[in-house]
């Protein structure tokens, strides 16, 4: 049974992150008006659901990468250790915005197409992006009392992986950035549900003490080639034996078919939880 001591620990980090989100919601009122839009009349007058999804996405990855840098830290308490790490989660989301629309989502304006043209499909990957580079951060920094510096090394290695990814996904695909300009949910599902896998394998498989920098590349370069080969096979296994009468890619890209969509995310993040839990 809990005793009440013990609630003070959970009641304190949760005090913390109710802050944390009054704080986030000025920080994302303030960065809104200087890029030229007010996010209150943006949601609460244009009805824009992509603003509200690239925000709500947003501030659920600050919150898990502020869990994985806070609980992997040794011997923290106080408010200002608290206050540090929060920060730094905040800089390290933000900065991953800027990688991810510059060189994942690099065929057109962010910024455009989530406000001027309410585009959710392009706040959906936007979102996996921040949620995926939260992944990334909770793994970089597992380990960061030995070196802050290595740790933002690992954070810029996980986010240009997810770039890699993201190209590797426009190969297999066809027309997709089109697909997202046309605002097609499902295609954003499919690629926002890939990265998001490969964020979580990321953050997996950079996680714990470094071993050499030979050594850790080498290990890096096995676990995520072997994942990509399991994505393949659970692809084309699914799409032989489920989707027979049509191919999965045709239904998502063609189609827009939504549940198609979600079918294949489903596949790709349990696939992922099982490869990096096993």
């Amino acid at each position: 049974m809990i005793s009440f001591g013990m609630l003070i620990g959970p009641l304190s980090l949760a005090a913390g992150i109710l802050l944390l989100l009054i704080v986030l919601a000025g920080f994302l009122w303030l960065t809104g008006k200087m890029e030229g839009y007010d996010p209150v009349n943006e949601m609460m007058f244009r009805d824009n659901p992509a603003l509200g999804i690239r925000y709500a996405l947003f501030v659920i990855a600050v919150v898990l990468a502020l869990l994985g840098i806070f609980d992997r830290s040794q011997g923290d308490s106080g408010a200002w250790l608290f206050t540090q790490h929060a920060l730094l989660a905040v800089l390290l989301i933000y900065l991953s915005r800027y990688l991810n629309d510059w060189l994942i989502l690099y065929h057109f304006s962010n910024n455009h197409e989530v406000v001027q043209e309410k585009n959710v499909a392009v706040a959906v990957v936007e979102g996996a992006t921040y949620l995926a580079s939260a992944y990334v951060i909770a793994g970089a920094f597992y380990d960061w009392e030995n070196g802050l510096l290595i740790a933002l090394v690992w954070f810029l290695i996980g986010q240009l992986l997810l770039i890699v990814l993201a190209a590797l996904y426009r190969l297999a695909g066809r027309a997709v950035d089109s697909a997202l300009d046309d605002k097609n949910l499902a295609v954003a599902i499919s690629l926002g549900s890939f990265l998001l896998s490969g964020g979580m394998v990321c953050g997996a498989v950079i996680s714990g003490p470094s071993q050499g920098w030979r050594h850790d590349i080498l290990i890096v370069s096995v676990y995520l080639t072997s994942w990509l080969l399991l994505m393949l096979i659970a692809h084309c296994v699914s799409d032989r034996l489920v989707f027979r009468s049509s191919r999965l890619g045709d239904e998502v890209i063609e189609q827009r078919n939504i549940a198609a969509a979600l079918f294949k995310a489903v596949i790709f993040l349990a696939v992922t939880l099982g490869y990096t839990h096993g």
